[in-house]
């Protein structure tokens, strides 16, 4: 067995979703910049969760997303793990976990691990995930063109935006996609000018100015 094979085991109904979403997905960028409050990228996450009862935060990390959403009105159980010891968390291992949730965030976790574990991941998730649910996947973009690995050694595996997508298509998720820019949006006329001539740049090159990608799966429920 190679660290691929599970991956490969729904390939051409995958492959077929994957041709829908290059045709159809829009990815519209948003910004993620470094502040208090919630910011674009996130308020889009926090929209599409917060009428959830129960929220696991898979990954969860300095909990500042959860202090985020807690402030921003989030009325929920909002449930962390993570296998860092350095902040407080509900859990550090998916062997801990039980019942379902409302709604599950995997967010800038899939890049550390190979595709096999990836699958496993995703398996597991889906179990927890009641119908109706929303699952949230971010991760680095393979177009940007700046590398993954320029900011995390420890960063594993890419995953492109429409098999990514269609992944989630295959898992019985009706999906939308967004790209994430690191920062505020540029001001003032040279900024502007800078961020706009980038763009063009990239355009031309087939890369990408965004560094992130994130994909919103609603689980279908079963009829």
């Amino acid at each position: 067995m190679s660290d691929v094979d599970k991956w490969y085991r729904d390939y051409w109904a995958r492959h077929q979703a994957r041709e829908v979403m290059y045709r159809t997905l829009r990815a519209r960028c948003l910004s993620c910049e470094d502040r208090p409050e919630l910011n674009e990228y996130e308020q889009v996450i926090f929209d599409r969760t917060r009428h959830a009862g129960r929220l696991l935060d898979y990954g969860g990390g300095d909990n500042r997303l959860k202090r985020k959403f807690l402030a921003a009105g989030f009325a929920g159980k909002y449930e962390t793990l993570d296998i860092s010891r350095e902040e407080q968390h509900t859990y550090s291992s998916l062997s801990e976990v039980s019942g379902q949730f409302d709604a599950i965030l995997c967010l800038e976790v899939i890049e550390h691990m190979s595709l096999n574990d990836y699958v496993d991941l995703m398996d597991a998730l889906g179990k927890l995930l009641s119908p109706g649910g929303v699952l949230v996947i971010s991760t680095p973009n393979p177009l940007c063109v700046v590398p993954m690995w320029a900011g995390d050694p420890g960063h594993v595996q890419q995953f492109p935006i429409a098999d990514l997508a269609a992944d989630l298509v295959v898992r019985g998720h009706q999906v939308e996609a967004f790209r994430v820019r690191y920062g505020a949006w540029p001001k003032g006329i040279r900024e502007r000018t800078r961020f706009f001539a980038m763009r063009a740049l990239c355009y031309l090159l087939s890369v990408d100015y965004a560094h992130g990608i994130v994909v919103i799966g609603k689980k279908e429920a079963p009829q």
